[in-house]
């Protein structure tokens, strides 16, 4: 079997979920045997898109009328379009029904968890949805002592540090971050990831400009690896996600998690097991507390972290697709 993987705009999409989620689909398929090419101008028996530009939307007619299965993973909603980018709010009930067309074009969708199936559901969408996690590159995301070092002695980090990984969007909890940080004044916290300054809404700008002393915004990191081990708390205040590939990451380093209780957790994620779940800001700081007094706790959570996590190892995510595709063929 030899199966395309399509995304448009690659090099833009580096680094980004999207982007991750492709090169897991990659790795996690030549595990089992799969050979895979991202030119749909190969030879290929099945093509997996994985964005919804026009391009993509070309290419998925242009399959269909040679007679290929056409696969989609199902990486964007409207919902999680809402306060990224600047006027994506106001974009974001457009693109519910521009979804609703695109998608349905599939053979089968392959969503990153059964919440985003059930969104896709609700729009309309009426092709077969199978929920396959993004699953985590446990080669690549462990824990690294030497790379833990090399990022505490860049930024200066000291004692135990709250951080978060990820582009910097009001989507992504970054208000939240920044009033956490003022009500803990004596830690320092780190946020690792990009601020698109001319993306970015005017509220977001100002309030990273005036973030508190203790919080350093680093922009794009080389050694994402080291970043999740430099820090001690994994703190995810953000409102919505599909999944959540960088949670993943966190527990792959064994890290303790915080996250914001979203449905898109329920089933792998399991308040006081495997992480904490807050409902609000002071949930978060709650927890936060309790973290910070207690290495015990940091440990438990994270050592039940990691355990979820082989638990979407890419072995296993290859194995899954491997498994839908051949359905098709």
């Amino acid at each position: 079997m030899k199966v395309c993987l399509y995304g448009e705009l690659t090099k833009i999409l580096k680094g980004s979920g999207i982007g991750s989620a492709i090169d897991h689909q990659r790795k996690a398929l030549e595990l089992n045997g799969v050979e895979v090419t991202r030119s749909h101008r190969d030879k290929f028996d099945l093509i997996d898109i994985n964005t919804i530009g026009p391009r993509s939307a070309y290419v998925a007619h242009k399959m269909r009328w040679k007679g290929k299965p056409v696969v989609m993973h199902t990486h964007t909603t409207a919902e999680d379009l809402r306060d990224s980018f600047k006027f994506t709010t106001q974009l974001a009930p457009k693109l519910r029904h521009y979804l609703r067309y695109f998608y349905n074009q599939a053979d089968l969708l392959i969503s990153p968890s059964k919440y985003t199936k059930d969104v896709l559901e609700d729009y309309g969408v009426t092709p077969e949805i199978l929920p396959v996690s993004n699953g985590v590159d446990m080669e690549k995301f462990s824990f690294n002592e030497r790379g833990r070092r090399r990022y505490r002695n860049k930024y200066g980090l000291e004692g135990v540090v709250p951080f978060t990984v990820g582009h910097v969007f009001k989507r992504k909890g970054v208000l939240e971050f920044l009033e956490l940080a003022r009500e803990f004044p004596d830690k320092s916290f780190i946020w690792y990831g990009r601020v698109y300054k001319d993306l970015t809404s005017k509220g977001v700008k100002d309030s990273v400009k005036n973030a508190p002393d203790n919080v350093t915004f680093t922009g794009y990191v080389r050694d994402v690896n080291a970043a999740f081990n430099s820090g001690d708390i994994f703190l995810f205040p953000s409102w919505c996600e599909n999944q959540g590939i960088a949670i993943l990451e966190a527990a792959a380093c064994k890290m303790p998690i915080v996250v914001r209780n979203l449905p898109t957790y329920n089933g792998w994620l399991d308040d006081g097991v495997n992480c904490l779940k807050a409902d609000d800001t002071r949930d978060f700081a709650e927890h936060l507390q309790r973290l910070l007094e207690s290495e015990n706790l940091r440990c438990k959570l994270g050592d039940r972290a990691y355990e979820m996590a082989q638990e979407h190892r890419l072995e296993r995510i290859g194995e899954q697709l491997k498994e839908a595709y051949e359905k098709l063929l």
